[in-house]
């Protein structure tokens, strides 16, 4: 891998990045769009600047979201101010950005390199900045990429939708999965990790959803956790309510509209990196 200079991270709005992060790395975040019929806009932000999708949108058969071309994939790339540049994009198994990420970096003008986190939303924007935070530090090409590769091995995301009906439409999820979690409670409870999805335990109210989501977070970070994040669409209460559980986060962020599509409201999870075990 050739040495080069400043090394960008660049990756997609389904990360869901707090903007005070992406300003202060210097992440290159490409939009991911749904469109909504002129009758049925998206209403304004909550008071945490979370975007809410009516439940009029949210009910209809929307068209899927528009993902990055390899034009602007390659625009970006080749964007003032870098000399190389990281791809990070959503586990392959859920959405269809890394073949277009791939075909950027293949054609820039510039050393890129293309990565599949295998995860997504919060447990990719895990895996973007520590890549970003390699970057800032002075990083070459080389080690940026170690350092999201590491992360993308390690991280995980655990978290529970309201409502199964959006996601069964988008289809990321497997059909065994959503039948198991149909069985388990009123919530839906699963597991991100490596590219797969599990179902989690049963969970018949929120605050045992909650519960069980620490009780995954606690198992994993036995050695300690190196970064985490809470989630939520439209559920900042229980959002607020999970990071007291887990003791604290670095960052709290909402889904984005085009988020909101394939999951619904009312999703709340946690992502995090553990860290290795001592040998």
């Amino acid at each position: 891998m050739p040495s080069v200079g400043r090394v960008v991270v660049i990756t997609d709005s389904s990360t869901c990045l707090p903007g005070e992060l992406v300003d202060r790395f210097d992440i290159r975040v490409l939009p991911i769009s749904s469109h909504l019929s002129e009758d049925s806009p998206a209403e304004g932000p909550d008071d945490d600047s979370t975007w809410r999708l009516p439940e009029s949108v949210e009910q209809a058969e929307l068209s899927a979201a528009n993902h990055p071309f390899v034009t602007e994939y390659l625009a970006a790339i080749e964007a003032p101010g870098s000399d190389g540049a990281v791809l990070v994009t959503p586990a392959i198994e859920f959405a269809s950005m890394f073949r277009n990420a791939a075909v950027a970096s293949e054609l820039a003008g510039v050393p890129a390199v293309a990565i599949d986190a295998r995860t997504a939303a919060a447990g990719q924007a895990l895996v973007v900045l520590a890549g970003a935070e390699a970057a800032a530090g002075g990083a070459d090409l080389a080690a940026v990429v170690r350092a999201i590769e590491d992360a993308s091995r390690r991280v995980e995301l655990v978290a529970s939708l309201a409502t199964l009906e959006p996601i069964r439409r988008s289809g990321p999820v497997p059909e065994e999965v959503l039948q198991a979690s149909e069985l388990s409670g009123t919530r839906s409870v699963f597991r991100m990790r490596a590219g797969a999805i599990e179902p989690l335990g049963a969970a018949a109210t929120a605050e045992e959803t909650l519960q069980t989501i620490r009780d995954a977070f606690v198992a994993s970070g036995s050695a300690g956790v190196e970064r985490s994040t809470v989630f939520h669409a439209g559920a900042p209460k229980l959002a607020a309510r999970l990071e007291e559980l887990l003791g604290g986060v670095d960052f709290v962020s909402g889904f984005s509209i085009a988020m909101q599509v394939h999951t619904g409201r009312g999703v709340v999870g946690a992502a995090w990196v553990p860290k290795e075990p001592a040998a």
